[in-house]
């Protein structure tokens, strides 16, 4: 590894988000639409056609459009964590839809321990895994509502509407390949919640839509059917704003639209799982959950984003730190680095730091307080240009945003925060992804890696906000509560684009 020098870059005081627009003190109503999947080109460019009415009425033309960059891993739950709860999904302890925790997972109950899958019936398990030590919207502000929400701590009952009786549907939207009729009764219910006169109203909702996610996954980001679907959410868009003048509210409410991730055309699948077992593992993967006598674990999310953990001698009860990593398992980081369906691995290192590997070169980056430092060897992993560099937590984002890997050093360090998140992460270029034959029906695209095309979202609002971009989703939170005058009482990463 080259040697670091002390090299300044960007501003050491933070920056002045909030000075240019001031929050309206007549919000009564603040509404955030998770348009789950949305990519930023495709969605402008349906804007710029006239295909989008109703978003370019309400929200282009007399709101703001901020370029936003959402979490690694980007994929659907876990990249709702920025917005409900204003953490991260490592601050969160919650790194995929699928983890392991060594620590627990040859231990406890049997089946159950250690480890989850929130595909299928466990993702009702995904609220109470949620860790006390973070606050809910829904918390902040006791009197809200939601719809078929995963995240649903601080609701009171019968306010997580649709939740319950959703998994049906939610089942037969997976094999059928389509969720418009989700989306039809999320919505339907979210209008009867709104039946009344105003002052019956909650203070805050929550509606996630679902349909241009999943026809994403089953023809691709630009099939014409998965264009259909965000017209369809436009649809949703312009009935929810009726509603809302129907009733007088609409000039008193704060409605935002932002997105979790984008997505990728996949043509390729590397399945990890089998790759890991050629090699002499005994692996463990979801949905064959009762093995344990293993010596690692795969947990893919979104399908092109995979934790994976190994047992050093035999022993789970720990993450794997650099030397002994590389010592005890180098033919496996050789091989998966040299996979041409990889971009690149990384894992922790020595001293706190974060080892990053492709085929071609090796970065190490490190947090010395609110400062990143960052050094490669040969190719730069990351592509970011800056060697030596030491960059403050305040100029991360606008210094990466608009490269292949935006926001690379913040989402690193986060994802890394967490105990649960695998001995090393892999992630697959755009084309490929890391699910093989238990990924059925096959996904025509994938998300939840690093690259600009799973990273980039769209953040709207149809009030002025003082921040063109770029913004991380993690600054819906305080966002949205200064729309509703409340303050977050536990610490948060994100800033209020107000």
């Amino acid at each position: 590894m080259s040697r670091m020098t002390e090299q300044s870059v960007g501003a050491t005081e933070t920056l002045p988000w909030s000075s240019g627009a001031a929050r309206s003190a007549d919000i009564e109503l603040a509404i955030f639409v998770l348009a789950d999947g949305f990519r930023p080109d495709v969605f402008r460019a349906l804007c710029e056609s006239g295909k989008l009415p109703n978003f370019s009425r309400y929200l282009l033309r007399e709101g703001s459009h901020i370029e936003g960059v959402t979490v690694l891993p980007s994929v659907t739950d876990v990249a709702y964590l920025p917005m409900l709860t204003g953490q991260y999904p490592g601050t969160a302890n919650m790194p995929g839809i699928r983890w392991v925790d060594k620590s627990q997972f040859t231990t406890g109950k049997f089946g159950v321990s250690g480890h989850r899958s929130y595909v299928g019936p466990a993702h009702f398990r995904f609220n109470e895994d949620l860790p006390a030590s973070l606050e809910t919207l829904f918390e902040l502000s006791p009197k809200s509502m939601a719809v078929r929400s995963d995240i649903h701590r601080g609701l009171s009952s019968g306010s997580n509407r649709f939740h319950g009786g959703s998994w049906p549907f939610m089942l037969f939207s997976h094999y059928l390949k389509r969720a418009d009729f989700v989306d039809r009764f999320a919505v339907n219910s979210l209008v009867k919640g709104l039946n009344g006169d105003s002052g019956d109203l909650p203070r805050f909702i929550f509606l996630p839509l679902l349909d241009v996610d999943t026809a994403s996954h089953a023809r691709g980001p630009h099939h014409q059917r998965t264009l259909k679907a965000y017209q369809r959410i436009d649809g949703i868009i312009g009935s929810i704003v009726s509603k809302l003048k129907n009733i007088g509210v609409w000039d008193r409410t704060h409605l935002m639209v932002a997105s979790d991730h984008g997505h990728t055309q996949t043509y390729d699948h590397l399945d990890l799982t089998k790759l890991i077992s050629e090699l002499g593992y005994s692996v463990f993967e979801h949905p064959s959950i009762y093995p344990r006598k293993v010596d690692a674990a795969v947990a893919v999310s979104g399908n092109a984003f995979g934790n994976v953990y190994v047992a050093s001698e035999g022993r789970w009860e720990r993450a794997l730190i650099g030397d002994e990593l590389e010592r005890e398992h180098r033919q496996m980081l050789d091989i998966l680095r040299g996979r041409p369906e990889v971009e690149w691995a990384a894992y922790r290192h020595d001293n706190g730091a974060i080892k990053i590997i492709s085929d071609s070169g090796a970065g190490l980056m490190n947090r010395e307080g609110e400062r990143f430092t960052y050094s490669f060897d040969g190719a730069d992993p990351l592509e970011l240009g800056i060697s030596g560099a030491s960059i403050h937590e305040t100029d991360a984002l606008e210094l990466t945003a608009e490269g292949r890997f935006p926001d690379a050093l913040e989402q690193l360090w986060q994802i890394f925060t967490s105990e649960r998140t695998g001995d090393l992460v892999v992630t697959s270029k755009p084309g490929y992804d890391l699910r093989g034959k238990r990924e059925w029906p096959e996904h025509r695209s994938s998300h939840g890696a690093l690259c600009s095309e799973h990273m980039k979202v769209p953040i709207l609002s149809n009030l002025p906000l003082a921040v063109s971009g770029p913004a991380r989703t993690v600054d819906i939170f305080p966002t949205i509560a200064e729309s509703l005058e409340l303050t977050s009482t536990k610490p948060i990463p994100g800033r209020s684009l107000w």
